[in-house]
């Protein structure tokens, strides 16, 4: 029996039923294909800081006014050849009013912010590997130059600091030196940042030497401020065993310029063998932990949001925002959660507490 093809007209109404199909599965499941965006007059870019701070405070009252929550996405990195309008797109679908965004390239940020500048918040740019690290202090001449012209932060550090107690002979010596550069380099940094009276972003997995030691620094330049990312998750428990919520409760108790990401990242699978869990932030059924919402609550100012994805792919930054939404944000008291998605991060961008 000979197959048919579907006439060019069939095979038309047979696209336009599944479009509408899949609309309708759309409005019956918001989660899932995202929230519709918030309606925001065009703008053009300040150019002034203070200029900046009035678009931002219009876009997140324009949220409120659509009673939205708005979430302040803390820590966004982008690529060089970043489609930012993606982002935006993707930050309309997430419920994302504004994002923080960082580049190992200043015109990276420069050009997104340009393009978006009711919804990009530029931070100082990132430099690649530990290159931030280098003796010459170029980074502190850049960022001193960021931050003159507006930029509201000091972009992401990343930071290794474990002994690599498992090398020997010229592997260990080098490995000691390069943690001495990055201390040196990083203490410099925290000089700045007390200095000019603009945060650091700090990437650096949880590991004993280096909490103390970050510790030690945050105590000696009290008017220095860290932002530390992906907090509640612990890729390696053997670097630091004691890593969790009392921890970090603690830690903020004595440092009071330590602010903490939390980590976006999904609970992971059920297990039905004993293993640690990487993200700590949900128990092992996949709630989010009454133990971590505990100190959520208790040390609430300590802790903003944000999604610390390496490479921009909108799907998933949707997705990403939309658990942390439900998993974590919607299980917090009113007050805890506007603090968490958007007051919290508003004080440590500009300054002074939100006041819509």
């Amino acid at each position: 029996m000979a197959n048919h093809r579907p006439s060019p007209i069939a095979a038309a109404l047979r696209a336009a039923d599944l479009r509408a199909a899949a609309l309708l599965l759309c409005g019956l499941l918001t989660a899932g294909c995202g929230l519709s965006p918030v309606e925001l007059a065009p703008a053009e870019a300040p150019a002034t800081r203070e200029g900046r701070i009035s678009l931002y405070r219009k876009t997140v009252q324009a949220f409120l006014d659509a009673d939205r929550l708005p979430i302040i996405d803390m820590d966004v990195m982008l690529s060089p050849g970043a489609d930012t309008s993606a982002l935006v797109l993707a930050m309309d679908r997430a419920g994302v009013a504004l994002a923080a965004v960082t580049s190992p390239r200043p015109e990276t940020i420069q050009r997104a912010v340009k393009k978006h500048p009711s919804r990009l918040v530029p931070l100082t740019s990132s430099p690649d590997g530990d290159s931030w690290a280098s003796p010459d202090r170029a980074i502190l001449r850049s960022t001193r130059r960021q931050l003159g012209a507006g930029d509201f932060g000091i972009g992401r550090i990343r930071m290794d600091l474990g002994p690599g107690l498992n090398l020997s002979g010229k592997k260990r010596r080098a490995r000691e030196a390069a943690i001495k550069k990055q201390k040196a380099a990083f203490e410099a940094i925290l000089r700045l940042s007390a200095e000019i009276g603009a945060a650091v972003w700090l990437e650096m997995e949880p590991e004993d030497d280096g909490l103390g030691w970050l510790e030690r620094q945050l105590r000696a330049y009290p008017g220095s401020a860290a932002v530390w990312n992906r907090t509640g998750y612990l890729p390696s428990p053997e670097k630091l065993p004691a890593y969790g919520q009392g921890l970090l409760r603690a830690v903020t108790l004595r440092r009071p310029n330590l602010y903490l990401i939390l980590t976006q990242r999904p609970p992971g699978e059920p297990n039905i063998f004993p293993a640690p869990r990487p993200n700590l932030l949900f128990d092992p059924g996949g709630r989010f932990s009454q133990e971590w919402r505990a100190v959520l609550e208790s040390r609430i100012a300590h802790f903003i949001s944000g999604s610390s994805l390496e490479a921009l792919e909108p799907a998933q930054y949707v997705r990403r925002h939309q658990n942390y939404s439900d998993g974590i944000l919607d299980n917090l008291t009113p007050p805890a959660r506007r603090r968490l998605a958007y007051w919290n991060a508003w004080k440590l961008l500009t300054g002074s507490d939100w006041d819509g």
